[in-house]
């Protein structure tokens, strides 16, 4: 009688006395490592191939006088695993790309209240101290900050800091930190406000030319300009270089203070620049926007990415719904688009330009983000209705001014 191989396991359960044809234990060698790749893992695939293998030379030798011994136990190997492919997003869905907006007409949307006086500075507002600030507004010639209340004072600033200076407001309103020529200051909002509670935190000399970041919490600062980023501890005064935080990469934090942050490609690649996210256990894991092409300034909830999008495909005419400037909401756990929302201009204005920002998730649905319309005289705080494609007005201040706000204290009025 002649076996196939499909035929092996059932001639060895019945020990009949056929005798398999040569190559026989070859072949049922090679099907055992195929089906181990689909079913079964590498070492326990192998450990049954050597036992078949072994068992089929028996049989064979079971009615000859020159019976040969069982086969030795092959030795069994373990191969690395295979690397997960990386999550690369996926394309846009043309029915998440909402209406062109045009944000020449931001002062005709709808007002938000979120607490923040609709018009900064306070032309009529109270003068005194203040403890607590929804706003701050830094120019070349004056700070000032704006309570809750209404209330508005001036704040001074340590001296020398020059004219490219970043002071930023914290999430919870009650600190200023501030960089510069003259070095990295901070201080509590105490109701002191002449100039005399700065404390000042040693940084590298490459620092005091970057830009001020908080992290949630309103305890750490990351300074981030050209060189190595630099992690600043206000109640230690410890510092800690970022070097994956150099030449400007777009980065944000999201609530646990867990940082997400742009590593670009080693070469041109379609997949684009990395997404690093760390995951709170000392590691990170990569992702790639793909066809999103470029996706800066980010805003983090803790399910959902917010954008400025870049346009880098216009070559002339009227480019295609997706090939615009715009504001784009991503879910983090697989970059699918929420919404796209594209800007009525031609494109770099606004994304590479760094004339719409967003700034902070006010829900899981709500993007707060600035706009400065071309030609315009005054910059805006607005909301995105990620789901519905609503806009709202919160806060509108002269350009002269940059201008942060204390995200912890946005509410719904």
């Amino acid at each position: 009688m002649t076996l196939d191989v499909d035929d092996l396991h059932d001639v060895l359960d019945r020990a009949t006395d056929a005798v398999a044809p040569v190559g026989m234990a070859a072949r049922a060698l090679s099907t055992a490592r195929r089906r181990r790749t689909r079913r079964r893992g590498i070492a326990a695939g192998l450990a049954s191939a050597a036992a078949v293998a072994g068992v089929v030379v028996a049989v064979q030798g079971a009615g000859g006088p020159t019976a040969e011994p069982p086969a030795s136990p092959a030795t069994t190997t373990t191969a690395p695993p295979t690397p997960a492919e990386p999550l690369v997003a996926p394309d846009i869905p043309l029915d998440r790309i909402q209406d062109r907006w045009d944000p020449r007409g931001a002062e005709g949307l709808p007002v938000l209240d979120l607490g923040i006086p609709r018009v900064l500075p306070l032309v009529d507002g109270g003068t005194g101290a203040v403890g607590t600030a929804v706003a701050l507004l830094e120019s070349d010639g004056e700070t000032l900050l704006v309570g809750p209340d209404g209330t508005q004072a001036a704040l001074d600033l340590p001296d020398g800091l020059g004219t490219q200076r970043s002071v930023r407001l914290s999430p919870d309103g009650r600190r200023v930190a501030a960089v510069g020529s003259s070095g990295f200051f901070w201080r509590d909002l105490d109701g002191d406000i002449d100039g005399g509670s700065w404390e000042r935190v040693e940084v590298p000399a490459h620092a005091r030319e970057g830009s001020v970041g908080w992290l949630p919490g309103s305890a750490v600062v990351v300074l981030q300009g050209y060189g190595p980023g630099v992690r600043v501890d206000l109640a230690t005064g410890a510092t800690r270089l970022l070097p994956h935080l150099a030449e400007y990469v777009s980065w944000a934090a999201d609530p646990e203070g867990r940082l997400t942050y742009q590593r670009p490609a080693d070469e041109p690649s379609t997949t684009g620049a990395a997404l690093v996210s760390e995951d709170g256990d000392g590691g990170t894991a990569e992702a790639f926007p793909g066809p999103l092409e470029s996706i800066q300034r980010y805003a983090l909830s803790d399910s959902s990415l917010a954008a400025a999008r870049a346009n880098g495909a216009v070559v002339g005419g009227r480019p295609a719904a997706h090939d615009v400037d715009g504001l784009i909401a991503l879910d983090r756990a697989t970059l699918a688009t929420r919404a796209l929302l594209p800007v009525e201009d031609r494109a770099g204005y606004y994304a590479d330009g760094g004339h719409l920002v967003p700034t902070s998730w006010l829900d899981d649905d709500t993007v707060l983000f600035t706009v400065l319309p071309r030609d315009a005289a005054k910059e805006y705080l607005l909301a995105w209705d990620v789901e519905s494609g609503d806009l709202s007005r919160v806060a509108c201040w002269p350009t002269a001014y940059d201008a942060s706000f204390a995200s912890d204290l946005a509410t719904r009025r």
